[in-house]
């Protein structure tokens, strides 16, 4: 069973010493012409903005720096119609910044003393940046957590800097994947990982994102972080009533029993469950949402059990009327589906889906300190052979496993991981 949402990854990381091993455990494409996009545009590494800048509506999230992106059959390409296969680093923080404290230090859980600086990144030779956010703080809600702590977010202000963390990154030639990484329905806290989308608050954030994104180019729309979809009385997160048809429900969404959060009602409390009874909304709901705004960005939708399992994507196949919608999956040791020591099983999971999609590893990680890094290595392989984009967990400097850096004062990669995948990126042909 993977445990990456049990251990909250991104918050608990940085501000928990005691929980930084952050680990995830939660088809032939046509050849790539890979696209480095690490051309030297200056980004900005000044604090996090204060708030005063357009609301979420606005539609001012930047035009993309010259970058665009769009899915034709299988590939990404660029502007010109070439092959992009996107090798990129998650960097979190903006999902837990200030749902824990309200205010606009945003990047306080990040293990940054302010907006990363995007160079650094663009330096090891990767073109692309996965932003995780967080649907309460994007919408500016009043929270409440487990215990009854209210929390008051200061939504233009977070979004204003979401604007100017993608236009910072695109300003260092990369391309930006913002990804709903933790949800919660009615005025919960989103403060963990829930098990999905849900009815009252996810469509309303994708509406709003999309509307301000929908002018840039170099931006792609990741639905939700990582689908635990599954009756209770199968363990971890599950928390649908029995009956469901898991993958019918991600598809077209359906109930749930219970909304998780933590028992403090900030960082350092346990994941708990609270009896609640709300709807999930499905990829499909979701989409439709996003393309009713008129955004043309590409819409990425990944798997059950922690974006391990895309079974649910053939069964129940959703449509995009631009045809641009691509696929994730999630890559780390534990995971039943991997490339590194079940590619067989693997290859027959994406291969009616990689026929006509583009498939982004949105998430891989490996252990530091393991030599060679056993386990990522072969993904990476893979995924050159097959075309596929790959995206490392995580440019944040918390120490322990899936930590590409060592610190902020001369960004040297961990040994192990680190190693590894910067010598991928910046070695690649």
């Amino acid at each position: 069973m993977k445990m990456k949402a049990l251990l909250l990854r991104g918050a608990w990381c940085a501000l928990l010493g005691a929980l930084a091993a952050c680990n995830g455990i939660g088809s032939n494409s046509s050849s790539t012409t890979s696209s480095s996009g690490s051309s030297g545009g200056s980004s900005s590494s000044s604090s996090s903005s204060s708030g005063s800048s357009s609301s979420s509506s606005s539609g001012s999230g930047g035009t993309g720096g010259g970058l665009s992106i769009k899915a034709q059959g299988n590939r990404l390409i660029d502007a010109q119609g070439a092959t992009v296969q996107l090798r990129g680093v998650n960097v979190s923080g903006l999902e837990s910044g200030i749902i824990f404290t309200g205010g606009t230090n945003f990047w306080q859980s990040s293990g940054f003393s302010s907006r990363p600086d995007f160079t650094k990144i663009a330096a090891w030779k990767v073109n692309a940046v996965r932003l995780p956010l967080n649907e309460d703080s994007w919408l500016g809600l009043t929270v409440t957590g487990i215990p009854g702590n209210i929390i008051a977010l200061d939504g233009p202000a977070y979004r204003a800097e979401v604007e100017a963390t993608v236009a910072a990154a695109n300003a260092a030639g990369l391309y930006v994947i913002l990804d709903l990484h933790w949800t919660a329905p009615s005025t919960f806290a989103a403060n963990a990982q829930n098990t999905f989308l849900d009815a009252d608050n996810s469509l309303k954030f994708w509406t709003s994102v999309a509307t301000t994104f929908m002018s840039n180019p170099a931006t792609m729309f990741e639905v939700f972080n990582e689908p635990v979809v599954c009756p209770t009385g199968q363990g971890a997160q599950c928390s649908a009533p029995a009956g469901i048809i898991a993958n019918q429900v991600l598809a077209n969404g359906g109930p749930e029993n219970y909304y998780w959060g933590l028992s403090t009602g900030t960082f350092g409390g346990s994941l708990t469950r609270v009896a609640y009874t709300y709807n999930i909304v499905g990829y499909q709901q979701a989409i439709d949402t996003i393309r009713a705004t008129g955004a043309t960005n590409v819409i990425i939708c990944g798997g059950n059990d922690y974006d391990d399992d895309l079974t649910w994507w053939p069964q129940y196949p959703v449509t995009d009327p631009l045809n641009q919608l691509a696929a994730a999956v999630h890559q780390y040791p534990g995971n039943p589906y991997n490339a590194a020591t079940g590619q067989t099983a693997m290859n027959a999971m994406m291969a009616p889906i990689t026929t006509s999609h583009p498939i982004l590893i949105t998430e891989l990680g490996d252990e530091v300190g393991t030599s060679g890094s056993p386990f990522a290595s072969p993904v990476l392989a893979w995924a050159d052979a097959q075309g596929y984009s790959v995206f490392a967990w995580t440019w944040n400097p918390w120490g322990g496993p899936n930590t590409l850096i060592q610190n902020t004062v001369n960004y040297t990669p961990t040994v192990g991981w680190g190693q590894t995948y910067y010598s991928w990126t910046f070695n690649h042909q």
